[in-house]
């Protein structure tokens, strides 16, 4: 709109400069020999010396106001003196040439604007005449048509920016479409109904989104069969290797079978709650018995410091998830304090109709420029994906789902040398065992 006001000024700029500059030229080609013509003919009915009863009986005819000035004359037709030192007079173009209808005798004439009239001036003999014609069209007059004008500007680069947004207005459309692929909606589709070359943006945009939705949807049923069939085969091994006599090799081969189930598992699980009919199984279910039971299985020879709630709560979730969400986040808080002297902290609280769950670690933490990715599946802030610095990329990815999943939300803080925060949220019913 800045720019269209601009443009309108601009505009009426050019057309005052342009129309002034032709009328001033038409005045000059056209206008200034009648006006002369009609100065010589003053002249003549006037006379050389100026008869004052003839000037009033012109004055009077003409609906004009005469003064004449001169040696031993100060005269005026109307009730008030003229004073030319207010008049502004315009100085006349000089003229090379004088045409046959140039009278000798005449001096060149002025015009000059005093109040609303116009006032002409030219010589008669010794004695300078001046003629004061009033203005049809007043000041009032003239600024009215100045606000018309303008208006009329303003309305026509309003029509015109109305229109040019019109005619633009898919562009948002394929901006907020875009900007939703961008944060992984790949069902978003833009609507356009209208036949031009943004509507066929649109489309071709609409062709993209379905192509790469079909090769996402393949890659992730071939993740779903490949992760299926890895299951048997590594339920075979791990019966085979607990046939072996314990050893530092059977304990090894364990560990890194337990590694590839519980990978296999959180891929299956992530392709659950990744899908648009992911269903949780939501029950009453006990604060603190999660908490004990992940701590037991999981966590037992670990220090780790909790904070619930003094009495037991019941919320409705889905338990085995919640587990799984509490476990990796403890995984993760544990494996980054393993060289530090304090201990991870868990906390839980129930406050507003809300299950707040936190896990804080004292470890190296996280760079900036990894904490906005470290949720995103297989993003590991190592890049030499070392098993000494961290999972598989898939547990915060998980822990996200699950949270999105109930409903809530998962946020990290985190600052180099100052540990990791994570907290997440979810909206559940509370009750009272």
């Amino acid at each position: 709109m800045l720019l269209f006001l601009v443009v309108g000024m601009v505009i009426l700029f050019i057309l005052n400069i342009t129309i002034g500059l032709a009328l001033k030229h038409q005045f000059d080609r056209n206008l200034r020999p009648h006006l002369i013509q009609y100065l010589h003919f003053v002249q003549q009915e006037i006379g050389d010396p100026p008869d004052i009863d003839r000037a009033r009986h012109l004055a009077q005819r003409a609906d004009i106001e005469i003064y004449i000035r001169g040696p031993g004359l100060n005269w005026s037709s109307g009730k008030e003196a003229l004073n030319p030192a207010d008049i502004r007079f315009r100085r006349p173009p000089r003229r090379r040439h004088r045409g046959p209808d140039h009278p000798p005798h005449l001096r060149p004439f002025a015009i000059g604007d005093y109040r609303d009239r116009l006032v002409l001036r030219t010589g008669i003999g010794r004695h300078v005449a001046y003629l004061s014609i009033p203005k049809r069209s007043g000041p009032q007059h003239a600024v009215a048509v100045l606000l018309a004008a303008m208006g009329g500007v303003l309305i026509a680069l309003f029509v015109m920016y109305w229109m040019i947004r019109r005619l633009f207005r898919p562009v948002q459309a394929i901006k907020e479409t875009v900007q939703g692929f961008g944060d992984g909606d790949l069902n978003r589709r833009i609507h356009i109904d209208r036949k031009d070359e943004l509507a066929d943006l649109g489309h071709s945009i609409n062709n993209m989104a379905d192509d790469i939705q079909q090769m996402l949807e393949a890659k992730r049923q071939l993740l779903l069969a490949v992760s299926h069939e890895l299951r048997s085969p590594i339920t075979r091994a791990r019966v085979s290797t607990e046939l072996l006599d314990d050893s530092k090799l059977k304990y090894n081969l364990v560990k890194d079978l337990t590694e590839m189930e519980t990978l296999v598992a959180e891929i299956l699980e992530t392709e659950r709650l990744n899908s648009r009919h992911a269903v949780l199984n939501r029950c009453p279910t006990s604060v603190h018995q999660i908490v004990s039971d992940v701590l037991k299985d999981h966590f037992s020879e670990q220090d780790i410091r909790t904070q619930l709630p003094d009495n037991d709560v019941y919320v409705m979730i889905d338990g085995p998830r919640v587990k799984l969400l509490i476990m990796n986040l403890l995984s993760n808080a544990v494996r980054h304090s393993e060289n530090t002297e304090q201990s991870p902290e868990l906390s839980i609280q129930t406050p507003d109709a809300h299950m707040l769950i936190q896990v804080r670690d004292h470890g190296p933490g996280i760079r900036p420029q990894d904490l906005p990715h470290i949720t995103e599946p297989f993003y590991r802030a190592d890049p030499s994906r070392r098993r000494q610095t961290g999972g598989y990329g898939l547990g915060l990815y998980l822990c996200r789902l699950i949270a999105e999943a109930h409903g809530g939300h998962l946020s990290i803080r985190s600052q180099p040398g100052e540990g990791t925060t994570v907290r997440v949220e979810i909206p559940v019913a509370t009750d009272s065992p």
